[in-house]
């Protein structure tokens, strides 16, 4: 292997929005043998980020046929990306030198999902997500705590549901789903994220299907706002998710190849619905999907 060579990357995983810019490094990174990713500025990494940076070392190790490197973490952060199960997942290489204690795993939140890969094939996914349904079952009352209802569990065990089916039917590669509940500017968040490697959204569509529904940030919204699919006569997850979203004045936020798009309702708009679409994104392999509602 070649010297290991540092790439400083920016505080700029605290949401979906700013981790563009690290997306916007990713070129670079892919072109460089034996990269290190330094996180010394890094003070935060939101459950979206963490899965990019996780698919972005998916595709480095398959260019580059060895892992991402990391250094310069916080403890804190440390201690966070070890309790998410993130260097678990063979994909980033952890730091060479760190104290004994430092990532010793603290049990006592249950207001998370650990980061847990979803196959792409039909019968292994299905199993994963049965022990990501039963798990968030068991934490459901501290994810939510103080808007906990039966109604609320059975809303995102739908999106859970419809989501990484998405995985095995389309993408072709498998994925990660993982949930956290943190602050983020003073509001307590809730945000559940599904991502994978895979072909993308556009690429799931025929040429004949894209000519009707679009290209780009286009066909982005209209696989949220309508029922379509790449697969099915009628397809229903996105749409339903969205009608979710809606239900719980919450947040959607969709990226597939160089393009995405949000929607923002009730709580995170001032009851306002907000829709923002980007073309002409920084290029990521798959489909990342963040659902996010406010957790008071």
């Amino acid at each position: 292997m070649e010297p290991r060579q540092n790439i400083a990357v920016a505080d700029c995983f605290g949401d979906m929005f700013s981790c563009e810019l690290f997306l916007g490094q990713l070129e670079s990174i892919y072109e460089t043998p034996s990269a290190v990713l330094d996180l010394s500025a890094v003070s935060f990494a939101d459950p979206y980020s963490m899965a990019v940076l996780l698919i972005a070392g998916r595709v480095y190790l398959k260019k580059r046929g060895y892992r991402l490197g990391v250094t310069g973490l916080s403890e804190a952060l440390a201690l966070y990306l070890e309790r998410m199960d993130f260097f678990t997942q063979g994909i980033i290489e952890p730091p060479e030198v760190l104290p004994a204690n430092r990532y010793f795993r603290q049990k006592a939140s249950r207001r998370l999902i650990e980061i847990t890969p979803i196959p792409n094939r039909e019968k292994e996914s299905i199993k994963a997500l049965g022990s990501i349904i039963t798990l968030f079952r068991g934490r459901a009352a501290q994810i939510f705590k103080q808007i906990y209802s039966p109604e609320i569990v059975n809303c995102f065990v739908t999106v859970i549901s419809e989501l990484c089916q998405n995985i095995f039917e389309h993408s072709m590669d498998s994925g990660f789903l993982t949930l956290q509940t943190y602050l983020y500017n003073r509001d307590p968040v809730i945000r559940l994220v599904i991502a994978d490697s895979g072909i993308g959204i556009e690429e799931s569509f025929s040429e004949e299907k894209r000519l009707v529904h679009g290209r780009g940030a286009d066909l982005l919204k209209n696989a949220i706002i309508k029922p379509i699919s790449g697969k099915r006569p009628f397809g229903h997850g996105l749409c339903r998710v969205n009608d979710i979203v809606k239900e719980l004045k919450g947040s959607i936020y969709l990226r597939s190849g160089s393009s995405s798009v949000a929607f923002m309702y009730g709580k995170f708009r001032q009851g306002n619905t907000y829709c923002f679409m980007k073309n002409g994104l920084p290029f990521l392999e798959g489909t990342q999907l963040s659902f996010s509602i406010l957790g008071s």
